[in-house]
């Protein structure tokens, strides 16, 4: 027994000190330091748990706010979704509304027309509501909102990159997985499975566990385990468990399903391409609510009271137990590896190995923790401001005062520009605008099978947009990422996605 436990840490040693994925790293003192995995920025943000102004640094600097929110922000009780290529982020506060944070603007937009059973976002600007009334809506950031009268139940939604929204939803025997493309009324498509089991328990798991991950969506119907595929309702998984679920969690690659079963002290591993049971990770006693660390190096189970099993997925085993409390935020697995914790008013950040402190920070339990990794808060270029100049522009009249200013920091003299002209000098070049380069993955003449491609590309949280422009009177539908300050990037991008793809100079 001692040499396993001595050799899940060793392969969780190895992930985040630089290599093999889903492991961990030793602490400064007790060898290798924890390293942060290349990638953008990573931020945390943090929020007075009664509400107020959202701040953000880049960990690991927690004292040095790059930002602040120029917007009262509600009390929020957890964060659904973050969209890096409009830099909106999507919550539900305390009172069951939801909530709407710019991040490039700092603005708040919050809807209380209704308290909400649950939120689903794909890019944090569009979001789907289940409201308490029954009604199914979508919160834009236009305003442009939708609203829908199911007539069958709903017990889970799941919004897409395409703009649609699937609903779940149980009978008595069944379950239907239908699709809805707003603003129509109309579904789209179905499928319909047969469940059997109490109608209520079906309709409480399905609202515990539904989930998404890249191409599929899954919950628990009870004692099944059921995933679907995004691009045709075809179904994925359907494993019969034997025993009702209370939790469920994906890998990052949605590969593996981790599932924590009712009253029994065991996870099972559920894999996609098996499609069926692979494995079982003991516990300590029955996990109620599991939470996965972003970068997939380990899983947080809650246990009884205030325990928090910590779980290597690098050896599929238990590394320890640490005492939380476990709220909509914390505990937080940071972008290091380390796992922070709440300890009466303060967080401490443990090391994921040793489960030592490593940091404390006073009174961080009394705000709300959210990390995501993202560019968007970096100081803009200069260059950026700058008005475009045309070389071939004629000459302002500027009542004999040159454009280039007359004080004491090196303007030029009201005369000089007439000296230059008549000597036939030519006037300096305009400053070198900064470049910018798109990946382009196709151009096609049909808006449904852009919108489809778009929907099957994920790249480090960016969904692709819809670009239109009309060629001798035929609208062209391009699909884009970007664009990127450097060609280098835009190509890192491009392989990432795994599609045809080209790279073009200028912004789409």
């Amino acid at each position: 027994m001692r040499t396993l436990f001595a050799s899940a840490l060793v392969l969780l040693a190895c992930g985040v000190a630089g290599g093999c994925a889903d492991r961990s790293s030793r602490p400064s003192g007790a060898g290798a330091s924890l390293t942060i995995p290349g990638g953008p920025d990573p931020i945390v943000l943090r929020l007075a748990r009664d509400g107020g102004t959202l701040t953000a640094v880049r960990y690991p600097e927690l004292d040095s706010t790059i930002w602040r929110s120029t917007s009262r922000v509600p009390p929020l009780d957890r964060v659904i979704a973050f969209g890096g290529e409009d830099g909106y982020l999507a919550a539900i506060d305390t009172g069951g509304s939801p909530v709407r944070i710019d991040l490039r603007l700092g603005t708040v937009t919050t809807s209380r027309t209704d308290t909400v059973r649950t939120l689903a976002s794909a890019d944090g600007g569009a979001i789907y509501a289940l409201t308490r009334g029954g009604e199914v809506t979508r919160y834009t950031p236009s305003g442009s909102d939708w609203k829908f009268r199911p007539v069958h139940p709903v017990d889970a939604l799941f919004s897409q990159p395409d703009g649609s929204v699937i609903l779940v939803g149980a009978e008595e025997g069944r379950v239907t997985v239908r699709r809805l493309r707003p603003p129509n009324q109309a579904l789209s498509d179905s499928v319909s499975l047969k469940v059997p089991g109490k109608l209520a328990d079906i309709r409480r798991t399905i609202a515990a566990t539904a989930g998404s991950v890249g191409d599929r969506v899954f919950f628990a119907a009870d004692e099944r385990v059921i995933a679907i595929r995004t691009r045709d309702l075809g179904t994925a998984l359907n494993v019969d468990l034997g025993d009702p679920v209370d939790a469920i969690a994906a890998t990052p690659s949605g590969d593996r399903l981790f599932v924590a079963p009712a009253d029994e002290s065991v996870l099972r591993i559920v894999d996609r391409f098996e499609e069926g049971v692979t494995g079982r990770i003991r516990l300590p006693s029955p996990a109620t609510a599991l939470r996965m660390d972003p970068m997939g190096r380990m899983l947080l189970a809650r246990g009884t009271g205030d325990s928090v099993y910590v779980v290597s997925l690098g050896s599929d085993a238990v590394l320890g137990v640490l005492t939380s409390a476990w709220r909509g935020d914390l505990p937080l697995v940071m972008a290091d590896g380390s796992i922070a914790i709440t300890r009466g008013d303060d967080v401490a950040l443990v090391h994921p190995l040793t489960l030592a402190d490593m940091r404390t920070v006073t009174g961080g339990a009394k705000q709300f923790w959210h990390t995501l990794r993202w560019n968007g808060l970096r100081p803009r270029a200069a260059g950026l401001d700058q008005p475009v100049q045309f070389r071939n522009s004629a000459p302002r009249d500027t009542g004999g005062v040159s454009a280039a200013g007359n004080d004491a920091g090196g303007g030029a003299h009201p005369d000089s520009s007439a000296r230059a002209d008549s000597a036939g000098a030519s006037p300096p070049p305009p400053p070198a605008q900064p470049s910018a380069f798109t990946v382009s993955f196709a151009a096609l003449l049909d808006e449904r099978q852009a919108r489809a491609l778009a929907g099957r590309i994920r790249i480090e949280g960016q969904v692709p947009r819809i670009t239109t422009a009309d060629r001798d009177g035929t609208t062209v539908y391009r699909v884009v990422l970007g664009p990127y300050p450097s060609r280098a990037e835009a190509e890192r991008i491009g392989r990432m996605s795994g599609q045809n793809y080209w790279i073009f100079e200028g912004s789409p």
